[in-house]
């Protein structure tokens, strides 16, 4: 039960955001809102408000706080030239769009999209390495949430945000009060998860309709999450040694100060001077403890908020979807065998109903010079692989389009 502060918290934000019944909103994660989304243009509006918006960070420098600077250089050309593909898979025109990568100071882990088409990378992802698979998953999960348009959407869901805010009473306390500094804001204008899910199925369309694949591209993902696996048990680690020095020390400090006191024969100053020592040391690994302690709970308790608050998140079940709606794509799977992961099949099932082009075939972009021989039906198998790695180790194509055609090849076999 919740106590009558936290439910006055509740109703407070609730009322920062809108004071309106639940039975004023329509559902929109319904396919039908789907459909109504993906039919619509993405609006003058929208696209006037994005270029306002990238006016302000051209001239300002600043994204909520942190300093950022125009990177036009061989990583510019990268990220749109896979994003032209990408949104020419969409049916987009890619002169319409302004897709710009952005140096951080401090470094950023990110990319975001304003609705109306101005697509935005920050030079901290791309020093992650990330592969063309990778990348092409990234942005094509950034188009997907203009194409839904998210933001006009948004505004008229309330599902996704008073499950949030259910959500973070669990958080609501005296203890934990630093939680709700900016939640207002983040719920109004952060992605919810239901959003994040869409973007995923139908960036999953995207780059596979381009000729990435979607489930390497998730390797990023798994990556991020992998590192966060790993930072926790470092983190549980030094718990559980830290726990340990303590306890030994003040077993040692209790132990000596018992046998202190237990007998005058042992009461010198020479002894009373080494028990002071070892109850010290018993109260420096307590403090130090403490402060192990105090760092263990925020990681915890930032886990939990990005939980209801990350705009990307990066758990196991994303994963899943993605590698389910691959085997989708793939022909491995029907569609209503993605009914577990709700929002996901709705797009899916949006996108059937429309007769979308993302869901035929992927777009086989021309061969490279000698590669034109891999299209050659009398040609084996086995001499389309080799002419396929010639071309690559001749330098003809990247390694990132000798493994694309290589998959190509394969899927006509």
């Amino acid at each position: 039960m919740r106590t009558a502060t936290q439910w006055t918290v509740i109703l407070a934000i609730g009322a920062s955001l809108t004071v309106l019944t639940l039975s004023a909103y329509a559902d929109q994660h319904s396919v039908e809102a789907i459909i109504a989304a993906l039919k619509a243009p993405i609006s003058s509006e929208a696209v006037a408000q994005a270029r306002d918006a990238d006016d302000k960070i051209m001239a300002g420098g600043d994204v909520e706080g942190v300093h950022v600077y125009l990177v036009t250089d061989e990583r510019s050309s990268r990220v749109n030239t896979i994003a032209s593909g990408l949104l020419k898979a969409a049916g987009q025109n890619p002169s319409e769009w302004v897709v710009r990568v952005l140096d951080t100071d401090p470094k950023l882990v990110n990319a975001f999209v304003m609705g109306g088409r101005y697509v935005y990378v920050y030079t901290g992802l791309l020093d992650q390495n990330p592969s063309d698979d990778e990348l092409a998953f990234i942005l094509s999960h950034e188009l997907g949430h203009s194409l839904l348009k998210h933001q006009e959407r948004q505004a008229k869901d309330a599902t996704t945000t008073w499950a949030d805010l259910a959500g973070l009473a669990a958080l609501l306390s005296k203890k934990n009060s630093d939680v709700l500094n900016g939640i207002s804001t983040a719920i109004t204008s952060s992605y919810s998860r239901g959003d994040e899910e869409e973007a995923d199925a139908i960036g999953c369309c995207i780059a596979h309709r381009a000729g990435f694949d979607p489930l390497r591209g998730a390797d990023f993902f798994t990556r991020s999450k992998r590192n966060d696996d790993k930072t926790r048990q470092e983190s549980q680690s030094l718990l559980d040694e830290s726990k340990g020095a303590y306890d030994q020390a003040l077993a040692t400090c209790n132990e000596n100060r018992n046998l202190f006191n237990s007998s005058a024969d042992y009461q010198t100053k020479d002894n009373a001077s080494k028990v002071n020592a070892m109850c010290a040391d018993a109260e420096q690994k307590r403090l130090a403890y403490n402060d192990v302690v105090e760092q263990y709970n925020a990681m915890l308790m930032d886990e939990q908020r990005n939980v209801l608050l990350s705009t990307h998140p990066q758990d196991q079940s994303r994963v899943a979807a993605i590698a389910a709606i691959n085997d989708f794509l793939a022909g491995r799977r029907e569609v209503s065998t993605l009914s577990k992961f709700e929002k996901s099949s709705r797009v899916l099932a949006a996108l059937n109903q429309t007769g979308s082009e993302l869901l035929k075939p992927g777009i086989v972009s021309p061969p490279s010079v000698s590669v034109r021989d891999a299209k050659d039906s009398k040609s084996s198998l086995e001499d389309q692989l080799k002419e396929l790695q010639r071309a690559r180790d001749q330098g003809l194509i990247t390694q990132a389009e000798y493994e694309r055609k290589r998959r190509e090849i394969l899927s006509r076999y």
